[in-house]
């Protein structure tokens, strides 16, 4: 589209900060594909060789400030905030303009991509690859790719780093460098088919497929491995990587598991704001277009890292102070403490821990709608001998409306009030030995923070432990309600026994598409390069032990010629071709020396 519409020479305009294309609209003119951040010019752009005046200093400020804020009010942002002004952000961009990433290019492309489809109400479903060969297999039928951080901590660590489950515990280049190493295969396999394609008559080029492979990456960016100074280096690398979008998880660092792990530990809804305003502020100083996915693991968390934010309160479960027999209850990080002192064994422990939870109610402070449902506020209602039986039900529902969205420091005072007494119930002494809070999670807590994440971020992933498009329908439709239109993600996970969840061939066919009426927009089977590759190999080893080239010849080459598979022939696509006509390009008269000459083995397919 850039070719095919812009009709003057780049040359003519300086880039002030930067180039914003926009590649998923038809154009009329070539000011369509300029944003107002570029201006003529008579000459290349040049650093100034002596100190500005002040007048100057002040002058290009202000310039760059009106370059952020055209950056800033582009439709692509229109439904996010920011609380932070452009002034913010420019003083922060130092001397050097920021100029365009590659990845930009396909940042705007996947959100035009995600655009299209959510206005036809179809899906953009893609697979995770962990190579540039499942990478070029897929360019072909599918628009964008994934690069899962299970992955990379399970089969895809850098240096010298172990691998190992998903606990986000690998270095924090490690995604990115990943996603490097994709884009730059992507370039390869691009410049190779685009070279082929132009060299070839119009008759040849009639009979190619025309493969894209400048697919836009997505990419897990777990927790961001750290806190703001450490999420902002990761963002930054991601774009420099080429990713065209992340997501960012509302889990705990240090505490990271895989979605589908017990024991997750999630981060107050405000810490995880935090992250994604980072996240937002580090591309707005790169002035990328990167799409940003908030990720909440809330459905299914049932441990919480701090009370800090009020947002969370509703969901935190605590017990009742006092024993049966009035004594105050002992906390169980101080009866772990004990037991550990006292020379118990690990397992012991573990069992006293599982025995201490096992004998107490945990509940939420205010839970449910009636006095039958629970909660700390419900059972002292029912349980008081000052409130006539008549008036309980009414009491509470006086509460709920008078404590709704209140921290509950001041829940707890309107509690007292209408008991006469303050509620026996404490958060604190059911907190683990590491300090976490237990909450109820669920799909209440998932659309809470789902709810608060959406100004901040592009789309909206809802992890679940079961694949069960009835919860996924509420969920999206409780978005939706408040933020109309709002993209969604859900992970088509190979964690879950598909086979096992009661849909039939045809469900199972229609799942991607029903979720997609929804605003699921985005779905993906995260780890199918990974699955595919160890059911595709062990296929082949189990028969090669047997059957020996026979085996290699029937699951392998007979298929791939089958199904037109070009890395049959594999020095073809890895670039042979295209290296050797550079160098013929290079150097005349050295045909010798090709490495696709007539003594190579790929012409008797």
């Amino acid at each position: 589209m850039f070719r095919k519409c812009i009709e003057f020479s780049k040359a003519d305009y300086t880039v002030l900060p930067t180039i914003v294309l926009n590649t998923y609209t038809d154009c009329q003119t070539p000011s369509q594909y300029l944003s107002p951040l570029l201006r003529p010019t008579h000459g290349p752009v040049v650093l100034a060789l002596d100190t500005p005046t002040l007048s100057e200093e002040s002058d290009g400020f202000d310039s760059r400030v009106t370059a952020v804020e055209a950056f800033f009010s582009q439709p692509r942002f229109s439904g996010l905030s920011r609380p932070y002004s452009a002034a913010a952000v420019a003083s922060k961009q130092g001397s050097l303009p920021p100029l365009p990433l590659p990845s930009t290019l396909l940042a705007n492309k996947l959100y035009a991509v995600f655009d299209r489809a959510a206005k036809e109400g179809k899906p953009v479903h893609t697979l995770g690859a962990i190579d540039p060969v499942q990478m070029t297999q897929m360019a072909r039928w599918l628009e964008v790719m994934y690069v899962s951080g299970w992955a990379a901590s399970s089969v895809l660590t850098t240096a010298n780093n172990e691998v190992g489950p998903d606990l986000g515990d690998y270095p924090y280049t490690t995604v990115p460098n990943q996603v490097h190493r994709l884009f730059r295969a992507q370039q390869l396999h691009d410049r190779k088919h685009y070279d082929q394609r132009v060299e070839a008559s119009s008759e040849e080029r009639a009979k190619m497929p025309y493969i894209d492979y400048l697919r836009p990456i997505i990419a897990d960016a777990d927790t961001g491995h750290g806190g703001t100074s450490t999420v902002m280096k990761l963002v930054k690398l991601f774009a420099e990587s080429g990713a065209s979008a992340i997501h960012l998880e509302d889990q705990l660092h240090g505490g990271k598991k895989c979605g589908h792990l017990s024991g997750k530990v999630v981060v107050p809804t405000s810490a995880h704001i935090a992250r994604l305003v980072a996240s937002r502020f580090q591309l707005d100083l790169l002035q990328h277009t990167m799409l940003l996915i908030a990720r909440t693991d809330a459905e299914s968390a049932r441990l919480l890292s701090s009370t800090v934010d009020a947002r969370d309160h509703p969901y935190i479960q605590g017990v009742r102070t006092r024993l049966p027999d009035g004594s105050r209850r002992l906390a169980l990080a101080d009866v772990l403490d004990r037991a550990e002192s006292e020379g118990q064994s690990g397992v012991e422990i573990d069992n006293l821990e599982a025995q201490w939870l096992s004998e107490v109610k945990l509940t939420t402070f205010d839970e449910g709608k009636t006095l039958f449902l629970g909660g700390a506020v419900g059972q002292a209602i029912q349980e008081s001998s000052k409130i006539p039986s008549d008036q309980k039900a009414p009491k509470l529902k006086h509460y709920r409306e008078a404590a709704s969205g209140k921290p509950n420091t001041e829940a707890r005072n309107i509690a007292a009030e209408i008991v006469g007494s303050e509620i026996d119930w404490d958060w604190d002494l059911p907190r683990t030995r590491e300090g976490y809070y237990h909450t109820t999670g669920g799909i209440d807590a998932a659309v809470s923070r789902a709810l608060a994440f959406a100004p901040y971020a592009d789309l909206i992933w809802l992890e679940t432990k079961t694949p069960d498009l009835k919860q996924a329908q509420l969920f999206a439709r409780r978005i939706r309600e408040k933020f109309p239109g709002k993209w969604l993600v859900y992970n088509l996970s190979p964690s879950f026994n598909w086979s096992a969840h009661g849909y039939s061939d045809a469900d199972l066919k229609r799942f991607i598409w029903d979720l997609a009426q929804e605003g699921f927009v985005l779905q993906l089977v995260s780890l199918a390069g990974l699955h595919s590759n160890a059911v595709g190999f062990a296929e082949l080893a189990q028969r090669f032990k047997t059957d020996g080239m026979l085996a290699y010849v029937e699951t392998v080459q007979r298929k791939e010629k089958e199904i037109g598979c070009d890395v049959l022939t594999h020095q073809k696509w890895s670039g042979a071709d295209y290296i050797d006509r550079i160098l013929s390009t290079l150097s005349s008269g050295s045909s010798s020396t090709s490495s696709r000459g007539k003594d190579s083995t790929e012409h008797s397919f």
